[in-house]
């Protein structure tokens, strides 16, 4: 019985957690706000999935690695939000590489808008690979990325290509994929 308030409460906490992002306008934000709420967006992106054994995330020796490809828009937000906390049991080490060929052992790539003209290029090292591949550019999950912030009508969205995922090995929780737009990658 107390397994069961206590999911009931999770879920709450979460449901609520999504509707205060949802409901926070992003014109009120300087860019530096505004990738801070990414970096909050994406924090909370990677509790809601599971990775699969093969992507070496029960290692208890290695951290969990956060890829950043493009200019580093993002680096003092992912800093604040990651530099003190544990994810998967594991601490968080967040590198900045130039080409999708440094991924390495990473099992989220986020891609900035700087590299839009590249995303080809990062789908092929990455398709079928369990890396979270995550963009900040309207557009990017029709390409393939799996989730993608964009900015619409002054709010941040996500969209989730379920493709792209499934491809991946990766599995996202049914609480993200419900407050999702659905995308479907373009042929």
């Amino acid at each position: 019985m107390k397994g069961k308030h206590l999911n009931i409460i999770k879920f709450m906490l979460i449901t609520f957690f999504l509707f205060v992002l949802f409901a926070t306008p992003v014109n009120t934000f300087s860019q530096s706000r505004e990738n801070l709420l990414k970096a909050g967006y994406i924090e909370k992106f990677i509790q809601f999935v599971e990775w699969p054994v093969k992507s070496g995330i029960d290692d208890p020796n290695t951290p969990f690695t956060i890829a950043v490809f493009g200019k580093d828009e993002f680096e003092n937000a992912l800093e604040k939000i990651f530099g003190k906390i544990r994810v998967k049991n594991k601490n968080v080490h967040i590198k900045y590489i130039s080409s999708p060929g440094e991924i390495d052992n990473a099992l989220v790539l986020v891609i900035t808008k700087s590299e839009k003209n590249r995303i080809d290029e990062v789908l092929r090292f990455t398709s079928a690979k369990p890396i979270l591949t995550i963009g900040d550019t309207k557009g990017f999950a029709k390409k393939g990325i799996m989730i993608n912030l964009f900015i619409d009508k002054n709010y941040l969205r996500y969209e989730i290509n379920q493709t792209s995922v499934n491809k991946s090995g990766l599995k996202i929780s049914s609480l993200l994929l419900t407050s999702a737009i659905l995308v479907k990658s373009d042929e």
